[in-house]
């Protein structure tokens, strides 16, 4: 059994402590404040329209917060003096029953932020692959905290290489999926700065490289781990849903109708989807007009119908209803038809009102939905 003999006593003391203490909790209350943001936005969010990915970012900077809280605790205000026997092991001490608190709520928050994204993006080789491997894990972390609450230490250091990994493959997949050079850039610079930061201020607050630097290292640790974690925030802040970097191309026609079941307006975006045949324009708006019906008997703002291959998203305004044929259910699509018809309703509405059957009068969407759809 190998156990780190630690240089630096615990709890922390003397000229350093006052500053030190300051400058984690300041740490605290920022990942836990940031991690609500995230959880707000997503509860602010319609339901049809949530995506868990903003929630799995709420687990794991809560995560990183609670861990923080419980290392806050165990350097500064726990003993590390081992007692024997220690509440349900053979030998322990506070300050191991506080670490272990924190790396048990990293990796349970990280468990289910992996779940979160995994859900609409299959990262390597299979759906859930690494949130798979985060729970065997911490299901063999779980089995020595039982057993020994003094050798799990030696064992976080797997784990955050698992995590670590993870972060380069969202990274690579990040970098393949964005369009944009310029936001690609900008976006790089925030995460890699971020992670580098964050990793190399959690390197200088372990106890391996206390013992090596003393405590002046780990608040210059500290002060990295801030800074990483505002550049960070504010990439996941802008950062679009995972899934649907690549929405245009899975936008494969709208229509817009009216009450009346008149189609004012449609857009076919692909050309496999482009009807030649009046007939068959008929029939696709007959179908729609049934969808409608159905909808407004329901009383669903948005909803979403799945037919074979395809998704058909539809949200129904006060004077008409936008329907988008997609190639996979989005919700970032169905937050877009809504501003659009949202939209097109401010423009038209006195058209809409005293509408005479003349649906020329509606080609100018065209400008409209380029500055939505095809931005």
């Amino acid at each position: 059994m190998i156990i780190m003999l630690l240089l630096t006593e615990f709890p922390i003391s003397g000229m350093v402590r006052l500053p030190l203490l300051v400058m984690e909790f300041i740490l605290v209350v920022c990942l836990i404040q940031i991690s609500f943001i995230f959880l707000f936005r997503f509860l602010k969010q319609e339901k049809g329209l949530r995506n868990l990915q903003e929630l799995g970012y709420f687990f794991l900077l809560l995560g990183f917060g609670l861990t923080w809280f419980f290392y806050l605790f165990s350097d500064f205000y726990a003993p590390e003096i081992l007692i024997s026997p220690f509440l349900m092991w053979e030998i322990g001490s506070y300050r191991y029953l506080f670490l272990n608190l924190g790396y048990l709520s990293i990796m349970m928050c990280s468990i289910f932020f992996l779940l979160c994204v995994e859900r609409y993006k299959i990262f390597l080789l299979k759906r859930y692959l690494f949130t798979l491997l985060f729970a065997i894990y911490a299901t063999f972390f779980v089995v020595l905290f039982i057993v020994d609450i003094r050798i799990t230490q030696n064992f976080t250091y797997f784990f955050w290489s698992i995590f670590i990994f993870f972060l380069l493959v969202y990274l690579i997949d990040f970098t393949k999926k964005v369009q944009n050079k310029q936001n690609l850039y900008i976006g790089l610079l925030k995460y890699l700065s971020g992670i580098a930061l964050t990793l190399v201020g959690f390197l200088f607050s372990t106890d391996l490289m206390i013992n090596i630097f003393g405590l002046g290292g780990r608040l210059i640790g500290d002060i990295f781990q801030l800074g990483g974690l505002v550049l960070l925030s504010i990439f996941f802040l802008t950062l679009p849903p995972f899934s649907e970097f690549d929405w245009h191309e899975k936008v494969e026609a709208l229509y817009v109708m009216n009450n009346s079941g008149i189609c004012l307006f449609y857009k076919i975006f692909k050309d496999k989807k482009r009807i030649q045949d009046q007939n068959l324009i008929s029939a696709a708006f007959s179908s729609i007009n049934t969808m409608i019906d159905e909808m407004t008997q329901s009383g669903a703002g948005i909803s979403v119908v799945k037919k074979e291959k395809e998704n058909i998203v539809m949200y129904s305004g006060k004077f008409v209803t936008g329907v988008i044929y997609t190639s996979e259910e989005l919700n970032y699509i169905k937050v877009l038809l809504k501003e659009f018809i949202g939209k097109f309703e401010a423009i038209y509405e006195r058209l809409l009102k005293e509408f005479s059957g003349d649906i020329t009068m509606f080609r100018s969407t065209d400008v409209l939905v380029k500055d939505i759809f095809e931005k």
